[in-house]
């Protein structure tokens, strides 16, 4: 399974998980300069509910029609990198 993080120009923020091409869930919300209080949380959420630990979490992919030097897409971009140094510390 995969995790795909879309940041919009405008805000909005999916972020899916894919079991392959198939978006298995999402979860949506608009950012108000709080990727970084939310992201996570969100995240623990999405995998929850679909019963699915970050053990089976294969990769990312961050999709954004923002810069990649804005903030909000290195906060995720270094988040989801975290999660994967922490996958493969186990």
């Amino acid at each position: 399974m995969t995790i795909k993080l879309f940041i919009g120009e405008n805000g909005n923020i999916k972020l899916s998980l894919f079991d392959g091409k198939k978006e298995i869930d999402s979860l949506t919300w608009k950012d108000e300069n709080s990727l970084s209080r939310f992201l996570l949380v969100n995240l623990d959420k999405l995998l929850r509910k679909n019963k699915v630990g970050l053990d089976k979490i294969s990769g990312y992919t961050i999709i954004s029609e923002v810069p990649q030097k804005w903030t909000t897409y290195r906060i995720a971009d270094i988040t989801l990198k975290t999660l994967n140094i922490g996958k493969l510390a186990r």
